[in-house]
C-alpha cells in the first residue's frame, strides 16, 4: 500500500538524508585525518614562537633573521599538512563514489516503493568520467588554499601577528573546503544513483529539499523535470537573489553543503492525503514562515522571502499565513512549534 505524503517526506527528509550525511562525515574522516589538530598546533606554537621573540601578538615584528625563521617555518609545515591531505582526500572520496551512486539508488528504490508500493529491482552502478573528475578536482581545491596561504606569507606581507594568523587561516581553509569538497561531489552521486532509478519506473524528477534549506533551494521544492532536462535557474523566494538570465540548473546540489535531492515521481502514485508535489511545496511555505533556516542565511533575505510567499501565494495555510505575517510585523521569527 502507497504511503502517504507525510510518510514519504519523513523517508526522504529523515531517513535519507541521514545515511548520506553519514556517509559524507565517513568519507571526511578519512580524508581530512588528523589535518584540523596540525592546523590547531601549528597556530599554537607560532603564536608562542612570535610571543617570545616579539613581546606578544599585539607586538610588531623586528625585520631580521628571527622573522624570517617563523615565516619559514609556518610554510614548511602548511605545505606538509597540504600536500599530504590532498592525495588522501582525494583516494578516500573517490574510492567511495561507487557507494554513494549505490546510496542513491537504494534510496530511489525505498521511494518509488513506498510510493508506488511494488518492488523494483537495484541496478548496478559504476562512476563514470565526470563524477570520477569531479573527485580528482579536490587536489586544486587543496592547492589553491595552499597556495594563497603561501603568498599571505611571503616575508614582504607579514610584519605583525594578524598578518601570519591571516596566512595560517588561509591554509586551515583548505580543511573546510575539502569536507565541502566531499559533501557537493557526494550529494551529485546520490543524485546520479535516483536518477537511474527514475528512468527504470519512467517517471520525473520531483525535486526535495531539506528541511532548513536556503531560499534558493525552497524555490526548486515541489518542482519537477524529466531526466535529462534541467530545471529552470536563478529560482529564489528572496527577490534580491533571483537571476532571471542565470543558466539552466541540472539539478541538486545547488550550492556547497546542499543535500537536496530529486525523487522518481509519476502522477500515477497518488499518496494517500494531500499529493506529494503539494505537500513538498507546502513545507516550504511553511520553512519560510517559520524561519527554519541555517545561521548563514541572513534573517533579512528570510524576511523578504516572506514578504515575496505573502504576495504571490494565495492560498496559504492560515497558520502560515498567520506566521509569516508575524514574523513581518515583527521582523523576526517565532520559535517553531
Amino acid at each position: 500500500m502507497p504511503y502517504s505524503s507525510d510518510d514519504l517526506f519523513r523517508l526522504v527528509q529523515d531517513e535519507h538524508t541521514r545515511q548520506v550525511i553519514d556517509l559524507e562525515k565517513r568519507i571526511g574522516v578519512a580524508a581530512v585525518g588528523d589535518s584540523d589538530t596540525l592546523f590547531a598546533e601549528l597556530i599554537r606554537r607560532t603564536l608562542a614562537a612570535w610571543t617570545h621573540t616579539f613581546g606578544g601578538p599585539d607586538q610588531a615584528a623586528t625585520a631580521g633573521d628571527l622573522l624570517r625563521r617563523i615565516i619559514a617555518a609556518a610554510r614548511a609545515a602548511i605545505r606538509r599538512i597540504l600536500d599530504a591531505l590532498a592525495p588522501r582526500a582525494t583516494a578516500a572520496l573517490e574510492g567511495a563514489l561507487a557507494e554513494a551512486l549505490t546510496l542513491g539508488a537504494r534510496q530511489g528504490i525505498e521511494f518509488a516503493r513506498a510510493a508506488s508500493g511494488r518492488r523494483r529491482p537495484a541496478p548496478k552502478l559504476t562512476p563514470g568520467r565526470a563524477l570520477r573528475g569531479e573527485a580528482r578536482r579536490l587536489v586544486d581545491v587543496v592547492v589553491q588554499r595552499r597556495d594563497r596561504a603561501l603568498f599571505l606569507l611571503h616575508p614582504d606581507r607579514v610584519t605583525r601577528w594578524t598578518h601570519l594568523l591571516t596566512g595560517l587561516a588561509a591554509g586551515r581553509a583548505a580543511v573546510s573546503a575539502t569536507r565541502g569538497h566531499i559533501a557537493w561531489v557526494v550529494g551529485t552521486a546520490v543524485n546520479e544513483g535516483l536518477d537511474t532509478v527514475t528512468r527504470a519506473v519512467r517517471g520525473v524528477r520531483l525535486w526535495v529539499s531539506e528541511a532548513d534549506a536556503c531560499v534558493r533551494c525552497l524555490a526548486y521544492t515541489g518542482r519537477s523535470a524529466p531526466v535529462g532536462e534541467p530545471f529552470p535557474g536563478g529560482l529564489s523566494w528572496d527577490p534580491r537573489q533571483r537571476r532571471t538570465s542565470a543558466p539552466a540548473v541540472d539539478g541538486p546540489p545547488l550550492h556547497g553543503h546542499c543535500r537536496c535531492r530529486t525523487v522518481p515521481w509519476r502522477e500515477a502514485w497518488t499518496a494517500d492525503g494531500v499529493p506529494f508535489p503539494l505537500a513538498l511545496r507546502r513545507e516550504a511555505h511553511r520553512s519560510l514562515a517559520y524561519g527554519v533556516a541555517r545561521p548563514s542565511e541572513s534573517r533579512a533575505a528570510r524576511l523578504r522571502a516572506v514578504r515575496e510567499l505573502l504576495r504571490t501565494e494565495p492560498d496559504l495555510l492560515p497558520a502560515v499565513e498567520a506566521r509569516a505575517r508575524t514574523a513581518l510585523r515583527t521582523g523576526q521569527f517565532a520559535t517553531a512549534a
